[in-house]
């Protein structure tokens, strides 16, 4: 893959990241109407996604209308969206995703580790 090929499937990936969690977010909102102990990860889902959406560059934005996850994640709870969102960053090098993508990263993986308990 080249550069230029290596940093477009990058940026798609994290558009699918970012579409994973406000699904993730819309899911654990949706489910605390039940359950609320989903809302703090369901509100914590959703700071991610704004965390991820800023490391975008501006001229970016308008494609995350165009992203289209799997019809499986339809079925998926909030942990397991998280969890996709967080298996989907090990698809690059740190180095090819956005900058400041470790730290969102980071936090996924703590909202990982709070949702599976």
């Amino acid at each position: 893959m080249t550069g230029t090929t290596a940093q477009a499937a990058a940026q798609d990936t994290w558009r699918e990241v970012i579409a994973l969690l406000v699904q993730a977010a819309e899911v654990g909102y949706r489910d605390a109407a039940a359950n609320p102990a989903l809302c703090s990860s369901a509100l914590g889902a959703d700071l991610l996604s704004s965390s991820a959406i800023e490391l975008l560059p501006p001229e970016l934005d308008h494609l995350l209308d165009d992203v289209v996850l799997e019809p499986r994640t339809e079925s998926m709870s909030m942990a397991e969206l998280i969890a996709a969102a967080e298996a989907a960053t090990r698809r690059h090098p740190i180095e090819e995703l956005p900058v400041g993508a470790s730290r969102v990263i980071v936090d996924i993986c703590d909202l990982v580790r709070e949702t599976s308990q």
